[in-house]
């Protein structure tokens, strides 16, 4: 099996537990996480592990339903969600550290591509592949960071 990991870490001015209630807020997914849109835990309630997540994800034009799974929540450290709908099913997971004052987030993102395109951009276009991921990751964390900062 084909598969492709991407990472960022960040640091954030704010505390530990602001960080963990806006990144694992669900619907504020929508205002950091690239091309998503109209996401919820489905049901409504409270998020932990077995939660639904669905939302919106626009990419080049194109939109896709996504359902992803809740496969670990451990607040305000961790939560990683899986998504197995579509050409790339994904694992994400999030893990924040840090103290009253500011904070720390590891942002990890794997690809399992199951299309053989996807499969050649994780295979020998692999070094592009990491151009394009790597940036998008860090436009997240920027997007993240103006997110965090309007809602102080």
């Amino acid at each position: 099996m084909v598969e492709a990991a991407f990472s960022i870490e960040a640091e954030f001015p704010c505390a530990l537990q602001d960080l963990w209630a806006f990144v694992s807020y669900v619907p504020n997914q929508d205002h950091w996480v690239f091309g998503m849109s109209d996401s919820e835990v489905v049901g409504g309630g409270a998020i932990g592990v077995g939660s639904e997540i669905v939302g919106v994800s626009t990419d080049s034009g194109k939109s896709l339903r996504v359902t992803m799974v809740v496969r670990e929540y451990d607040p305000p450290s961790r939560i990683a969600w899986e998504n197995t709908d579509g050409e790339v099913p994904f694992v994400t997971r999030i893990t924040c550290s840090g103290d009253e004052i500011s904070s720390r987030m590891k942002y990890d993102v794997t690809l399992y591509p199951k299309t053989r395109l996807w499969k050649v951009m994780m295979g020998p276009l692999r070094p592009l592949a990491n151009i394009v991921a790597n940036k998008r990751l860090r436009d997240e964390i920027v997007h993240l960071r103006e997110a965090l900062e309007r809602s102080a």
